[in-house]
Formats: C-alpha cells, structure tokens, sequence
C-alpha cells in the first residue's frame, strides 16, 4: 500500500473515530435536553390541568362538570409534549387530546427513539367526577434530534470526504518525484552508472537526490579504481595467473592451486616456465612476445605441467596488464582452463553420435529388407495364392454335383488359400505399409488408425494432425509410423484401453530444423513404473528409433491411471535425404 492511500486511510480512520465521539456526546447530550424538556412540560401540564379542575370558573352556567371540562380541553388542544385522556367515573373514555400535526407521519428509527427516550410514564389526576391520565410523548423531540444527528453526520462526511480528496491530490503532486527516484534506481540497479537525479524543489526530495548522484559518482569511480580485481573475479572459475615485466608470478587464484597442484607460497616470484614443458617454452616465449605488444591470444590450446610432473591439456588466454593510473605495462594476465573433461565430452559425444548414426543405419537396413521381403511375398507369394485360388474355383466350378468331394476339396482349398492371402497381405502391412510409400505420412497413419477401429469396434480412436507433416523423407516418415504403430498396438492387446487419442505436430524452426512431437494417451490399465513391462511392448525399439533423430520418449503411467507416451524427434529439413 502507497503512502498516498495509508495517508488517506489513516484521515478517515480519524474521521470515524471523531464522528462517533462527537455523536456520542452530542446523542448524550440531547437525551439529557429531552429528558428535561419532558419532564418541565409534563409538570407543567399536571399544574394546569389541576387548577382547572379544581377551578368553577370553566363550568359556569350549570354545566355537567365532565363535559365542561372536556370542553375546555378540547378548546386547549394538546397541552405541551402530551396526550390527555378523560375519564368519568364510570372509565368511561370522554375526551382524547388530538395527535400532533408536527412532523407528522414522520418517525425517528427505532433503534434510536430507545436510546434516546427518556421513559414516558403516565400521571394520572383524580376528581369528584372522574380523572385525567396525563401521558408524555417524545417522539417529536427524538425526530428533531435524529433530524439534527443526520444533518450534522452528513456535514462531516462531507468535510472528511472533501479534506481526503484534498490532501490525496497534494500528496501525488508532492510525492511525484519518487517515480523519477524509483526510475534510477533501477537503472543503477541494471548497471547504469551514468544516472544522475535532477534539482527538485521540496528540500526532502533535493537532500535525497543530492546523495543519490554522489553515491553513483564515487561507486562509478570505484569500480574504474578496481578494474583489476573486477577482471580477476570475473574469471575466477577458471586459472588466473599474473606475471611481471620479467615473467615472475604475482598473482595465483585458488583455481590455479587445484590446476597444477602448486600453492600460492610456492609458485609466487618463480618463473612462469616451472609450468611449462620444455617443447613449449619456445612457444611460450613467443607469445609473451605478442602480447607485450599489446596483443591479446585468446582460446590457444597447449598444454602445460602440474606439480606431480603430469602434463595437462589447457585452453589459455593472454592479455597485458596495463596500470590505470600511469597507462604502462605492467605484466601479464593468464587464463587457463582445464581441457581435459571437455576433450572427454566431446569424445564422449562424438561416440554417442556415431552410435546414433549406426543405429539408424541399422533401422533404415532393417526397414529395406523388410520392405525387400515385402515385394518378394507380395509378387511371388501372392500371384502363387492367386493362382491356386483361381485353379480351385476352376475345378469346383466343372463339378456340377454340390455334394461332390472334389467339389468340397476344391472349395475347402479355396478358402484356405483365401485365408493364407489375407494372412500373407496382413504380414506385408506389418513389414512395409504400402500407404506410406504411395499416399504419404499422414494417410498412411489415418489408415494404420482405421484398421485398429476395425480390429477392435469397441476403441474410441481419435487422431489429430498439427502442422505440415507430409514434408519429411522416407526414414522420418517410417520412425513416425512405426512409433504410432507400436503404441496403438500396446494400448489395444496389452493396456486394455476403451479410448486412445494420437496428436502428431510439427514446428519448423527458423534454421532448418524440424521438431516432431509424436503424442499417443490412452485410459488403459496401466504400467507399473518398476515393472519389466517398461522394457516389453517395444518400449526399447521405439526409444533406439527416436534417439537416432536426436530425441528421446517419455513415458508416464501408473496402475489404473492410462498412459501416456511422448516421443520428440529434431529432424533437418531435407526432400532427398534427411542428415542427422
């Protein structure tokens, strides 16, 4: 919360607190005055009302004293803040004072009439010939008081509500500055040393700004003093080392110690060559050579002696020293880094590249001689079916008895060649998908997803397409496939599923490389994360087919919960030949 608002918050918790004060005594205040007033009017009212009664002169020629008396009331009307009822001496009702016109119809809240009430209790006067009951009303006297309360209430809700929106549109013209403060502060934050506040007016904000731009001044000239210590630090995870003019060592990071096996103590004022086998000093030399020259070496590899006699492959990095102050040379500066995890690394990465490289070679081997295999079945195997199907219904058909055995033989060898057709053309789908070589990727999987829906009637399968997949060669195209294939299979025989959904997208990135993401989820029964069956339903073939395009399968299932497997694959953009 701003300083504008808690400002603002604390006037009106003010203004609360000093309402209710004030109206606390000013409610007091007007109970008492009503109290009073009731209480003289009321008195008043009994006095009269008792020397009329007990006076003749109202009832001066012979008139019945019960209604001379009620004719005088009727004459007076309401007596004060008060109701006046005449009794004869039967009880009976002979006259009722007239309601007051006042306000009328007009009434305090309830709430307030009991508070501010002072407790109308009834007198009653007693005559020869019947009484009077006298009763208080202060209605009229609470309404004005609830009539004064809400005219004052409202006066200072105004007052309160004008002198917030006041002092808040003077706080944001005072407090503007502190956006302009904020501002560089954040620039310095950021590293801009060259912020610097203006003058401002109000003496607060001016002290602020004036300490501000000192403290930017003497950190900016500082961090020029320090040039040296902030070059080390920059470069402290790796070896640091400084010589002099005459090639002594000054200066030895904590990173060179764990380097070469030397301590500060015995490496400081000894020569630089102590690390330096003796067929590199006439190299070493040289390039000291340059850079008192004023030249920089950066990234030569080389390799130089730790402690222990062992030698150490480095990448170095050379630069003079130069004094801020005087602009002379100095020395040297060395950065040294260990090469020898990264030489591993990258041994490391070129064998797993090569492994990748021979499992896809594998792959698009298998993936010809399954096709291979799959024209043999398909040209010799099927024309041979074909034929023995032909021959079959020729020598049924020349069999006019349908009750024949060579009929029946004839028919029954039919119908088994069929059947091996239909089993022959199932394996060459299996071994080489047609749709894939003649209709292209997306088709292909559409009708690898048909034949699941015929195959099993009761499975929900729903396939999605994102981006343009028919773009990618042969070898892409077969990896896609056979992924899908395997897991559509997986979640048919072995999870049990009743729904399966298949996503296949596509992003092509602006340097030629293709992202593709292979997304297949179904509510099946589940795996069991330590279970073997990680390992079964060609989790492993699918793994070695993705890794050979740079990308790798994730899979997530737990028991009774479906799985969901992830499958994302970087390939070149390549019409004649994809290259990994």
């Amino acid at each position: 919360m701003g300083i504008r608002f808690r400002v603002n918050a604390a006037i009106s918790f003010i203004a609360v607190i000093f309402l209710l004060v004030t109206s606390f005594i000013l409610i007091d205040d007007r109970r008492k005055s009503i109290k009073e007033e009731i209480e003289a009017g009321t008195k008043v009212t009994v006095q009269l009302l008792e020397s009329v009664a007990l006076s003749r002169r109202p009832f001066l020629g012979g008139v019945d004293p019960v209604e001379g008396l009620a004719g005088f009331l009727r004459r007076a009307g309401r007596v004060r803040a008060n109701e006046i009822r005449l009794y004869d001496q039967s009880d009976t009702l002979v006259y009722e004072s007239p309601p007051s016109v006042y306000k009328q119809g007009r009434w305090a809240p309830e709430w307030f009439s009991r508070l501010m009430s002072p407790g109308d209790r009834e007198f009653q006067l007693n005559m020869p010939f019947g009484y009077i009951v006298i009763t208080p009303d202060s209605s009229r006297s609470v309404l004005d008081a609830w009539d004064e309360l809400r005219r004052f209430g409202l006066i200072l809700i105004i007052f309160f509500v004008s002198l917030n929106l006041a002092i808040f549109g003077l706080l944001g013209r005072a407090m503007r500055p502190l956006k302009g403060i904020l501002s560089a502060m954040s620039l310095l934050e950021k590293g801009d040393l060259s912020i610097r506040l203006p003058d401002y007016k109000l003496p607060e904000f001016a002290a602020i700004g004036h300490t501000f731009n000192r403290m930017t001044t003497n950190l900016h000239d500082a961090l020029a003093q320090n040039a040296r210590l902030a070059l080390v630090a920059q470069q402290s995870s790796d070896a640091i080392l400084i010589c002099d003019l005459e090639g002594n060592v000054s200066f030895w990071n904590p990173s060179a110690e764990r380097l070469f096996g030397f301590t500060s103590s015995e490496i400081l004022g000894q020569s630089i060559q102590t690390i330096v086998p003796d067929e590199g000093l006439g190299l070493h030399d040289s390039m000291r050579d340059r850079v008192s020259q004023s030249r920089i070496i950066e990234h030569y590899e080389c390799q130089r002696l730790k402690k222990s006699g062992a030698v150490v492959d480095v990448e170095v990095s050379m630069a003079p020293l130069v004094d801020p102050d005087t602009d002379q040379l100095v020395g040297q500066i060395s950065v040294l880094r260990d090469m020898t995890d990264y030489k591993s690394r990258i041994s490391a990465e070129m064998q797993l590249q090569q492994n990748k490289r021979l499992t896809q070679l594998i792959q698009e081997k298998l993936e010809e001689e399954r096709k291979s295999i799959a024209r043999e079945l398909h040209d010799e195997m099927g024309q041979n079916l074909t034929a023995i199907k032909t021959i079959g219904t020729a020598i049924a058909n020349r069999e006019p008895d349908e009750q024949s055995i060579t009929r029946q033989n004839a028919l029954t060898i039919v119908d088994v060649t069929s059947r091996i057709y239909d089993m022959v053309h199932s394996i060459i789908r299996e071994l080489r998908p047609s749709a894939l070589d003649h209709l292209g990727l997306a088709d292909a999987i559409t009708d690898l997803c048909d034949q699941h829906r015929r195959a099993n009637p009761e499975l929900d399968l729903q396939l999605d397409f994102e981006g343009e997949v028919n773009r990618y060669d042969e070898y892409v195209n077969i990896t896609v496939y056979r992924v899908i294939q395997e897991c559509l299979t997986n979640a048919a025989k072995h999870a049990v599923a009743s729904k399966v959904s298949v996503f296949v997208s596509t992003n092509v990135k602006e340097s030629g490389i293709a992202q593709i993401m292979i997304r297949v989820q179904d509510d099946g029964q589940g795996l069991d994360a330590n279970a073997s069956e990680f390992r079964r339903f060609g989790l492993l073939g699918m793994r070695e087919r993705v890794q050979a395009f740079n990308g790798d399968i994730k899979i997530e299932s737990n028991m009774g919960s479906g799985t969901l497997i992830i499958a994302d694959m970087e390939v070149v953009i390549d019409d004649a030949k994809h290259d990994v």
